[in-house]
Formats: C-alpha cells, structure tokens, sequence
C-alpha cells in the first residue's frame, strides 16, 4: 500500500477517521492510532515516504489503514518529539520509556519520564509500554482536578493520562500507578487483558461508586509509598473526616513508607503492610464529583 495523496483520494472510507473544526485529523488522534494500529519500534527509524503531522482525512487515509505504508513527520519517523528521553536515563528504563508517547513540550515531557524512572522500577516501566502502551497529553489547565486517567474500554482503544502542566510527581505517578495497576491485575475495576470489562457499566451506581472508591484510595496509597513529601497532597485527603488533608497526608508518609520514595515491590508491600493504618483508608469517595488528583 502507498501512501500518496493520489492513492489516498477518492477511496472508499472503511472507518471513521476524526476530525478538528480545522478540517484536519488532530495528532492526538494520529498518535492515538499509531499505537491501536502499529509497531511502536517502527519509531525507531524513518521510512523513506514522510507525510507531514498536519493532514485531513482523506490524506491520511492509507496510514491510517495500515500505519506502516509510510511514516508521519513526528509521530513515526526517527528521533520523534513524542519518544525522546532525558540522556540521563539508560538501559531498560530508556527501552520502556521510549515506548510511551508523552505530548508535550520537551521540558515537561522530559520532566515527567524523569518523575517515571524515578518512581517505577525498569520491569514496571516494561509492563506499562507493554502491548498498545500508554499516551501522556498536557493541557494548561483541567477545572476540577489536575490529572486523569482514560483506560482502556470502548471508545478508548489506547490507555491515556491527561495531566495539567506542572502537576507535581505525586499527581504525575499517581495516574501512572492507576496504569500499572492495570497491567499487572490488580485494578478495583473489572478488566479482561487490560480492557474494562463491559459488565462495569451494567453495575448499579453504587456498586460502580464503591469500585470507584476502593481503587481510588488504594492508588492514593501507593502513590504515597513512591513518592517522597509531595508539596500538594492528593485532593482525596480532603475527602477524610475528623482531620486535615495535610496532617493526614504527612500521616500516611509516616505509617507507609517512613518518607522515604519506594518503588517496585517493596512499595506494593509497604501498602499492603499498612494500608489499614493510613488515613486515605476512610477516605469517602463516590463518583459525584472529582478531587484534586
């Protein structure tokens, strides 16, 4: 298949492809499709047919089909914005790390793979690019909380962490720890090979409320025990009664981890050790409204 305009036009749209006000597919999109659809390593070098990263449908149509006719100025060629990592991480870490697509600028995306190595160990980081990987988008600014995670289920074929610019590492490894959680099995919500399972919807409200809760507090938690003393503490800290979300924040670093930044199994076995003596455990969390994280 080629990937020319020629080719392109006129062709008979098997899929749906999205569309900006502007008449053009959005990167997000194309990225998000890169990963649904085609070989990650395929970043690691540039085809010698290059489409530029602004395109409409019907211009893109052939990759779109089959992302590896051709490459994308900035998605799929070599030394792309959106799969660069610091020099300063090396070996497993970079390899996993190269497989998550980070959009944003490069201090912020340089910043928050820093915040990942720092955090997760190298086989972590391999769970988490593992397969469709993830995808990292910033915005300026989220209105009632400062990230969010998207995982996979209908509608949203490749998992996503949306975090506002300059959220801090507790709020940038507490999305992420929502993705390994994910990976490894051990997410509140019903999932099959990572895909939220269709019967969640299904659920009564509150059912779906306590999933909801349960994995909220837990991920808070080991959040907790990867991070040292976080300036901002999780917006779930105010959800706790009887107490300030700043005591009982500094609380949970206590009883967790000691203050100190785990990662890896030790930082799933401090949780596991005291998860019943933190605070974020009586923390009242439904699906009304969002917190800060």
């Amino acid at each position: 298949m080629t990937c020319t305009s020629e080719y392109m036009f006129g062709r008979k749209r098997s899929e749906d492809i999205p569309v900006g006000k502007d008449g053009f597919v959005p990167f997000e999109a194309i990225v998000r499709r890169f990963h649904e659809r085609g070989d990650l390593s395929d970043a690691d070098s540039t085809d010698v047919r290059v489409l530029p990263g602004h395109l409409t449908p019907d211009q893109i149509r052939g990759w779109w089909e089959d992302p590896s006719s051709c490459d994308i100025e900035g998605v799929d060629t070599e030394g792309s914005d959106i799969y660069s990592v610091p020099v300063s991480i090396r070996g497993r870490k970079r390899r996993a790390l190269k497989r998550i697509a980070v959009l944003a600028d490069r201090k912020e995306s340089d910043r928050i793979k820093k915040v990942l190595a720092r955090s997760f160990t190298a086989e972590e980081l391999e769970e988490m690019a593992a397969g469709r990987s993830l995808m990292v988008s910033t915005t300026p600014h989220l209105r009632d909380c400062t990230g969010f995670y998207l995982r996979r289920q209908d509608g949203v074929p490749v998992p996503q962490i949306v975090l506002e610019e300059g959220t801090t590492d507790d709020g940038i490894v507490h999305e992420a720890v929502h993705h390994l959680r994910v990976a490894e099995g051990r997410t509140s919500f019903p999932t099959r090979d990572g895909v939220l399972d269709s019967s969640y919807r299904k659920m009564p409200k509150a059912s779906r409320n306590e999933i909801m809760g349960r994995e909220e507090r837990e991920t808070v938690a080991e959040t907790v025990a990867r991070t040292a003393v976080d300036p901002i503490e999780s917006g779930y800290y105010q959800r706790i009664p009887g107490t300030s979300s700043r005591s009982a924040y500094l609380h949970d670093q206590r009883v967790i981890s000691g203050s100190k930044a785990l990662k890896g199994k030790a930082a799933i076995r401090a949780v596991e050790r005291s998860y019943d003596r933190t605070s974020i455990s009586r923390a009242i969390i439904s699906g009304n409204r969002k917190a800060g994280r």
